[in-house]
């Protein structure tokens, strides 16, 4: 269970895929960059859709990012914990 709204940690085009096959992102257009590392989950946005994202690398400035199956709230429950990576 979420204990507080979650903030949108990075906009990014989720139709949109490089070389990598993955979305990807500016890291300075983060609101808070320190907050995104490899093998963290974030919620980010793309126009009105929200989802939950694993960030795969981040390479000169560039986010790239997998976005999970399913409902915001059903993923919810891996953003508790700022500290918490994929395993």
């Amino acid at each position: 269970m979420l204990l507080t709204a979650p903030h949108v940690a990075l906009i990014v085009d989720l139709n949109t895929m490089d070389d990598t096959g993955l979305p990807w992102a500016f890291l300075d257009e983060a609101p808070d960059p320190a907050r995104i590392r490899p093998g963290r989950y974030l919620l980010v946005a793309s126009g009105v859709t929200r989802a939950i994202a694993l960030v795969t690398d981040i390479t000169d400035g560039i986010v790239h990012l997998r976005p999970l199956h399913g409902l915001v709230t059903t993923n919810a429950h891996l953003l508790n914990d700022p500290n918490r990576l994929a395993r």
